[in-house]
């Protein structure tokens, strides 16, 4: 397997590396040098906007710098991959303007914009017209547009998507479909692309749209070595960290994968065994055996696993309460949500957010996304699962 320079071999054993946040591992490869010309070089701009999730963000930018660094050519130390962060000045009609850059060398020019999701609330109605506008203006200039879950609300916005299928969370649905009744919301398929827009909806839908643009601009063999480096498992008993929950999907049964894309829209949450067969079209018994032998795990341990790193993600974005995240994932109360996250990861929901935690301001305004974001009505209301 090859190596990503400036790695130490370690890494790619057993247990070195997988204990570290994203960040941690984008720090361990950061040994090769960065200062190289721009030509030639793809680059990927993340829309800030007011409720923007930061953990999405953060996720993104060090998906796509370990993919850049994995993919730098050992003959010219060309760096293929750019990342940059736009928001908006204070004026509400001022374009957007790069606040962050992975690479500082030639013009900016992102051909891929990605719409992160929110992190609680619908973005608001009264978007920043600057980022509107802007957005409108990218795409006609030829850059594709993303959106991942509730971003698609910006996305149809701009117009750009009447009369095309919009993928998002299930939650997000009735409210898309209210304020832009000209676009089709389909919370069935987890991204629909169409080349110039590409939607991504439902359970860690950042890190489905993130590797799928890697393989876009990049190539197969780094999405899978990307993958394999962000998503990889601890190896040992004593290593109880996970970046994410990479759930297996490489299996060709088409019944299991449709319930577990289904419980995947739902994080987890409020599913039952009836309502998994009935999604898979099995009868209880062949379900059970098919859906053990396709993930090694039962309905429930699956379930109990999105429902975790969907914990995990929200810990991480350090500004959500534990209470909220314990009653949004369906747990009776914070101790009980605590004893689950503990057992799972062998360590106590405080103690993963101060360890593995984002800090505020490190890409993202200061400001948390929670205090950012006006309180819509409750029908409005929505846990984004990026």
């Amino acid at each position: 397997m090859p190596r990503a320079a400036g790695v130490p071999d370690s890494c790619y054993g057993a247990s070195t590396c997988s204990s570290l946040s994203i960040a941690g591992k984008v720090k361990l490869l950061t040994a090769r040098d960065n200062d190289m010309p721009a030509s030639g070089i793809s680059e990927v701009g993340i829309a800030l906007y007011p409720g923007a999730q930061t953990a999405a963000v953060h996720g993104l930018t060090d998906l796509f710098n370990v993919a850049a660094k994995i993919a730098l050519d050992q003959r010219t130390g060309r760096r293929s991959l750019r990342v940059t962060h736009w928001q908006s000045a204070h004026s509400r009609d001022a374009e957007p303007r790069c606040v962050y850059d992975s690479a500082p060398v030639g013009k900016l020019r992102p051909g891929i914009l990605i719409i992160p999701p929110t992190m609680v609330d619908l973005p608001d109605p009264d978007v920043p017209a600057g980022v509107v506008s802007w957005l409108r203006d990218k795409h006609a200039a030829g850059a594709t547009l993303v959106s991942v879950c509730s971003g698609a609300f910006l996305l149809a916005k701009t117009g750009l998507a009447d009369g095309r299928a919009v993928a998002t969370h299930q939650i997000c649905q009735e409210a898309l479909a209210a304020r832009f009744p000209k676009v089709t919301v389909d919370t069935n398929r987890r991204i629909i692309d169409y080349g110039d827009i590409v939607t991504a909806g439902g359970f860690l839908s950042w890190v489905d749209v993130g590797l799928l643009l890697v393989e876009r601009i990049l190539g197969p063999a780094v999405k899978a070595e990307t993958a394999r480096f962000v998503l990889s498992d601890p190896a040992s008993d004593d290593v109880h960290y996970f970046v994410g929950f990479a759930p297996p999907q490489s299996h060709r049964d088409k019944a299991v994968l449709k319930a577990q894309s289904w419980l995947h829209m739902r994080d987890g949450r409020g599913v039952s065994l009836a309502a998994m067969t009935a999604i898979a079209g099995l009868q209880r018994r062949t379900f059970l055996r098919r859906f053990a032998k396709a993930t090694g795990l039962t309905p429930l341990e699956y379930c109990r696993g999105v429902r975790i790193a969907r914990a995990r993600e929200l810990l991480i974005s350090g500004d959500t309460p534990q209470k909220m995240i314990a009653q949004s994932l369906g747990y009776r109360d914070v101790a009980s949500f605590a004893r689950v996250f503990r057992k799972a990861t062998g360590t106590a929901p405080g103690a993963y957010r101060k360890q593995f935690g984002i800090p505020p301001g490190e890409f993202a305004p200061k400001t948390s996304s929670l205090q950012q974001q006006p309180k819509l009505p409750f029908g409005e209301r929505v846990l984004a699962a990026g």
